[in-house]
This record gives C-alpha cells, sequence and structure tokens, in this order.
C-alpha cells in the first residue's frame, strides 16, 4: 500500500474526481470491481466519455444477471430500462438497490482470488 491509501480508496477518490484514466488504472489494480462502484465507474463514463457508454451499460447489465441473487427477469429488464435512463436519479437508486444485492462471484479476479490460490497450495504441499 503508498501513502495515497489502498487501490480501493484510490479508485473511490478517482470516481469522486471522474478522473477515467486513473480510475481504469485502479480499477485494473483490484482486479475486481463491486457492482456497486461499478455503477459509479458507469454514470462517470456516461458524463465523459458517451461514446463507451452503450457498451459499459450492457457489460453492466450481464454483470448484475451474474452477480445479482435471485435476480427476476422482470427486474432485468427494468435495470436495462434504468440503465437507458441515466443519469435520472430515480434510476440510478434502482439500479443502486439491485446492484447491492451483488456478490462476488467465485474465483473473480483481484486480491482474494490470489489468496485463496497460495492457501491451496500450501494445502497440497505446494507452497
Amino acid at each position: 500500500m503508498t501513502s495515497d491509501g489502498s487501490p480501493y480508496t484510490r479508485l473511490q477518490r478517482a470516481i469522486r474526481s471522474g478522473n477515467l484514466p486513473l480510475i481504469h488504472a485502479t480499477a485494473a489494480e483490484l482486479g475486481w470491481v463491486p457492482l456497486r462502484d461499478a455503477l459509479a465507474i458507469l454514470l462517470v463514463i456516461d458524463a465523459k466519455d458517451e461514446e463507451r457508454f452503450e457498451a459499459a451499460a450492457v457489460r453492466w447489465a450481464g454483470r448484475l444477471a451474474l452477480e445479482a441473487r435471485e435476480l427476476r427477469l422482470d427486474e432485468l429488464r427494468g435495470a436495462v430500462q434504468s440503465l437507458d435512463a441515466l443519469p435520472d436519479e430515480n434510476a440510478q437508486r434502482s439500479l443502486l438497490m439491485l446492484a447491492e444485492r451483488a456478490q462476488r462471484p467465485f474465483g473473480a479476479g483481484g486480491p482474494a482470488t490470489a489468496t485463496r490460490r497460495s492457501q491451496q497450495g500450501r494445502r497440497r504441499g505446494l507452497g
């Protein structure tokens, strides 16, 4: 960890400042970004790089479908409609409520995955 804080702290700071290059760099360093934070990043993309927004919104919807517990089809449909309505505040609230149900998928990148793999190796006598 640097004097600037953890990668997650730096990501939060980059999101607040709307600095897309820094957001991408810190997100890559983390390896996995919670869906709630991915929504905040999506809002920055919408404000700063409209050409990339649609593809990013589709990826966000895909992650929601994979990560949100017991997501129903009508909820996914509503999420896509809310994504299309961004940056509307009601749409943001709706998406945030759905993102709160998301769980980190098993095997998602980042430090936790690397730690889990190294622990498995030690148990097998490999580390």
